[in-house]
């Protein structure tokens, strides 16, 4: 399992140079805009991206050159090869907040003019609790149905036109008081309970993965 997962790893080095520079992109995007919801999104998004490219790749590259198929004329349990897109994931996560907490803090120590924050555990926690929800529901397909191109390609493109349409979209809650509502929310304990929640969500899809995957034939 553990080869697996340095194989994905190893695969996301080729394409992590572009993915780290339009997601750090973002997180300056985020540290340049006072807005405190608006800024802080960035940050989770910025994440988000990072985590996205790097799965979407991986994945194209196994689905592109048959990997699967290769993998399962060797002796390896299939459990394995689910679980390995599991950890990897859950690598690419860490990854990917300790670079942005990282990138933020710095460019806050050395003096660089910015007018919002640097990025926060409530951001973090954010990110993770949204790509364990998501991947939760992708990875049941992905193991189902194998090629899932059209989808990437859609996904690819949303993440490019995000943050355009997040910023209209919080503007206009923004103008309708929505955002002082949600500021006036335990944010802490909230995002506390959502993460819990995600976590053992992302546990069932493993559970579902596993099956679906001992099912599908090649």
């Amino acid at each position: 399992m553990f080869r697996l997962v340095k194989k994905d790893l190893k695969l996301s080095l080729k394409i992590n140079i572009f993915a780290v520079i339009y997601s750090l992109f973002i997180s300056v995007m985020g540290m340049n805009l006072p807005n405190y919801p608006l800024g802080n999104i960035m940050y989770i998004l910025g994440i988000i991206m990072l985590v996205f490219i790097s799965v979407i790749y991986s994945n194209g590259y196994d689905d592109k050159n048959k990997t699967e198929v290769v993998l399962n004329s060797f002796p390896i349990k299939r459990t394995d090869i689910v679980k390995g897109k599991y950890m990897t994931l859950i690598i690419f996560m860490l990854i990917s907040c300790v670079l942005a907490y990282s990138f933020t803090n710095i460019i806050k120590i050395i003096g660089y003019n910015v007018d919002g924050n640097v990025v926060s555990i409530l951001d973090i926690i954010a990110a993770i609790t949204i790509l364990f929800i998501f991947y939760s529901v992708y990875y049941p397909l992905y193991f189902k149905l194998g090629d899932l191109k059209v989808f990437n390609t859609i996904l690819w493109m949303l993440m490019f036109a995000s943050p355009s349409i997040i910023t209209k979209i919080v503007k206009k809650l923004e103008a309708k008081g929505l955002l002082d509502k949600i500021a006036s929310f335990d944010l802490k304990e909230i995002s506390l309970y959502t993460l819990i929640f995600s976590i053992a969500i992302y546990y069932i899809s493993f559970q579902i993965s596993k099956k679906l995957y001992m099912k599908r034939e090649f």
